[in-house]
């Protein structure tokens, strides 16, 4: 049978008529929908507003993030460079002089031959860790005149019969909140080296009651900041206690203020304190909430590339 004759008695048959055209529709449907899903597939960092943290194909190795062109420079320090070179000091800690006794050449004794000069090297090292105890006392004494027993007034920083000191204290805020160590791993790390038999919850109260003393402080990183000319903002997704969160910053090139927050648009901005009452140039990745500010908007370069893209 003729393809002509296959498609008059198609056309002569209303069911099939309706069936071919519905398959027509349900393709052209599929085709659309298939253009959109290779379209997503294809976004990156480089060419849409995902960030580079999604650059990632257990297909395909990631694309290069660096819009570096290569050097011909060789590897290392350039000439000119500074470097950070050990430079010996006038007055060392300790000196220890290497004596003379005989002469390499002839075997002659040289104990008692004068020093014509001396050839010098340091060491530079930390001296032994240990645990430095001071012990604070308050006078006890008994009014003559009316028997009234008095005491000597402690500093307010000494609270309790044993504590640990500031510089301890503040030692185990820094290697858990700037270099990110565990509480484990820091408890460890300071009984290895320095002997101290720290735990966990000592160094979450510290950090605690350094939160608390910071207060202050954090509401002047939010007034200098609501009066800069520039500030850049951005968030990004964090987990608090196992749960999504995001955290919020804003910053220029002397201050930065940070805000975790269960939300990410408006709110949480508003709770931060500082875009209702700023007059300058946000820069920002056009993340639709900031538009919502009376202050000027600026994208980031790193988005403005990827735009271009």
């Amino acid at each position: 049978m003729e393809r002509e004759e296959i498609l008059a008695l198609c056309a002569s048959n209303p069911e099939v008529v309706a069936y071919i055209e519905s398959l027509e529709s349900l393709i052209k449907e599929l085709s659309e929908r298939l253009q959109a899903l290779e379209s997503r597939l294809n976004q990156n960092s480089r060419n849409s507003s995902k960030p580079p943290s999604t650059d990632f194909s257990f297909k395909q190795k990631p694309n290069p993030k660096s819009r570096r062109k290569k050097s011909d420079k060789k590897p290392g320090g350039q000439e000119g460079h500074l470097g950070t070179t050990l430079d010996m000091v006038d007055n060392p800690d300790e000196v220890i002089e290497h004596s003379l006794s005989y002469c390499e050449e002839c075997g002659f004794t040289l104990e008692n031959i004068e020093v014509e000069a001396y050839e010098r090297r340091q060491i530079f090292d930390i001296p032994p860790v240990t645990l430095f105890v001071a012990e604070h006392k308050s006078q006890i004494k008994t009014c003559p005149h009316c028997g009234k027993l008095n005491k000597g007034v402690f500093p307010e920083t000494v609270k309790y019969p044993v504590q640990y000191g500031p510089n301890i204290l503040a030692s185990a805020i820094y290697c858990k909140n700037y270099q990110f160590i565990p509480y484990d791993r820091i408890c460890e790390f300071f009984n290895d080296v320095m002997g101290i038999n720290i735990c966990s919850a000592t160094i979450i109260k510290a950090e605690r009651e350094c939160f608390k003393n910071l207060e202050e402080f954090e509401d002047v990183i939010r007034e200098n900041l609501k009066a800069s000319p520039v500030i850049n903002c951005d968030e990004t997704g964090m987990k608090v206690e196992g749960k999504g969160h995001w955290l919020h910053v804003v910053s220029n090139d002397k201050y930065t203020c940070y805000l975790a927050h269960k939300k990410r648009g408006s709110e949480a901005m508003d709770d931060m304190g500082i875009l209702p009452e700023f007059e300058g140039i946000a820069v920002h990745d056009g993340w639709k909430p900031y538009n919502n500010y009376e202050c000027d908007h600026a994208l980031c370069n790193a988005h403005l590339q990827r735009e271009l893209v």
